[in-house]
């Protein structure tokens, strides 16, 4: 064998090595993404909507319906793909799950039989509304008998709430230090609640997680959200959103929040807003968000992800 070929044989065997060792990271856009919010449509089946979460590239998502014999069966039909999350009828139209005395106790059996692997998400506000107020949902005793359950289990609660006023934030506070061991997701990072909030919120409670849905969207003028996206109209992330989320790495969740508002046709572009927004993160931090955090929040639950996606 010629110098010039031993030569290469050894640089190609140098390669190899660090591939299988992992000194080569694998390429940015290769880093697995799941959903971590999402729900099922009325539009099309559970099979043509997961059907186009895989064609997209998500590496999984987390489905959030209260009708459960629909959530189960797109779960089982996907299982290790589609994480199931029980949530409640919002409106006495939709069918399911409704928030009553009751719910923790269903809930308990769904969670125990394997069926689901999170309960939520959980609105404020119905209709018609029983409630006065966000701050009297968050703290209803209903519901403090699924932080209970959740805490006494270790299964996540998706909240849907609005942070905009003092009562509300404290209502959230004193959940979250009354059940320590519930892990607490805040849907859309608590909505219109800026970083500074949910970096105060996260460092007095460890407990304390937000998605990233609605926020990722992209700052174009037909976003009937546009508000509330933390991104700057070159995609990136703002200077202070990007500084708690290196913060608290461990405590951010993509996701995406697929409805009936035609978001399904966006899939592709929602998560390559959000590989963009994270690319100048540490490898290690958009790993985290991307799929990381989920899947630990998930761990232990028959149905749902595997520890590598």
């Amino acid at each position: 064998m010629s110098t010039t070929m031993r030569l290469a044989a050894r640089a190609l065997s140098a390669a190899v090595l660090l591939v299988a060792s992992g000194a080569i990271a694998a390429p940015r856009d290769q880093v697995p993404y799941i959903d971590a919010h999402s729900h099922l449509l009325t539009v099309i089946s559970p099979d043509e909507e997961i059907a186009l979460f895989r064609k997209a590239g998500l590496a999984g998502v987390v489905i959030m319906y209260p009708d459960i014999e629909a959530l189960e069966g797109g779960a089982t039909r996907n299982r290790g793909y589609v994480i199931p999350s029980a949530s409640v009828a919002r409106t006495a139209q939709a069918a399911g799950l409704r928030l009553g005395p009751d719910t923790a106790t269903v809930l308990g059996r769904l969670q125990g039989q394997g069926a689901i692997c999170g309960f939520g998400e959980l609105p404020t506000r119905f209709a018609p509304n029983p409630y006065p107020s966000d701050a009297a949902s968050i703290t209803a005793p209903e519901r403090r008998a699924i932080y209970a359950l959740a805490a006494a289990r270790g299964v996540p609660v998706s909240a849907h709430v609005s942070l905009e006023t003092p009562e509300t934030i404290a209502a959230v506070e004193a959940m979250a230090a009354a059940y320590p061991a519930m892990p607490l997701i805040l849907a859309h990072a608590g909505w219109g609640a800026d970083a500074d909030l949910i970096g105060r919120l996260m460092a007095a409670h460890p407990n304390l997680y937000a998605d990233l849905s609605i926020r990722l969207d992209p700052t174009r003028a037909d976003n009937p959200n546009l508000a509330l996206s933390i991104l700057t109209p070159d995609g990136a992330l703002e200077p202070e959103w990007r500084a708690v989320i290196e913060r608290f790495p461990g405590r951010f969740l993509f996701a995406m929040d697929i409805t009936e508002s035609q978001r399904h046709g966006r899939m592709s572009e929602l998560l390559a807003a959000a590989r963009t927004a994270f690319a100048p993160l540490a490898p290690e931090v958009e790993a985290a968000v991307a799929h990381g955090n989920i899947q630990r929040l998930m761990r232990g639950c028959p149905a749902g992800p595997s520890t590598r996606p």
